[in-house]
């Protein structure tokens, strides 16, 4: 692996605590917050809360794709459903649009668990959405794609 390319030396430049209320989507609400602190790049090392409905795409085997796998159409879950625990990233696109990569785990009221990735406009809080937004300090994450995997990856500069 070429460290110096794909690794960088950082800190946290602030901590950003709040909650995305009842009603909200999820990831409008983290990109709402990220804009009201002018926040492009940091991470998400902790989201709990609960959710009236979900979505998620996951990995499904693809023989035709780069590496075998790509990812499936949105599956919705109809709540109430415990957010039991969300972690991320936050970055921006190549056109400068921000960008935020979150995987969740949910219970449903069968305490069954689902995982994978968020998407934006599906996973709606039904009471809140607890968060901790840490700001990265000299270390960007811009979204490219990535010819090795065929998907739009992170890059870290």
């Amino acid at each position: 692996m070429d460290v110096k390319r794909n690794v960088i030396k950082s800190g946290v430049k602030r901590v950003v605590a709040g909650r995305i209320p009842r009603g909200e989507d999820l990831l409008t609400g983290i990109k709402e917050i990220c804009k009201e602190y002018d926040i492009k790049h940091g991470y998400i090392p902790m989201l709990i809360g609960s959710l009236d409905k979900g979505r998620f795409i996951y990995a499904i085997s693809d023989e035709k794709a780069p590496i075998g796998f790509a990812y499936s159409d949105p599956v919705d879950l109809e709540g109430p459903l415990e957010l039991i625990y969300a972690q991320g990233l936050i970055g921006v696109e190549e056109s400068g649009e921000l960008s935020i990569h979150v995987h969740m785990l949910v219970s449903d009221k069968y305490m069954r668990v689902f995982a994978g990735h968020t998407t934006e406009g599906g996973n709606i809080v039904a009471a809140t959405g607890e968060i901790i937004i840490h700001e990265l300090e000299k270390a960007e994450y811009i979204r490219k794609f990535d010819e090795k995997t065929g998907f739009k990856l992170f890059q870290i500069q």
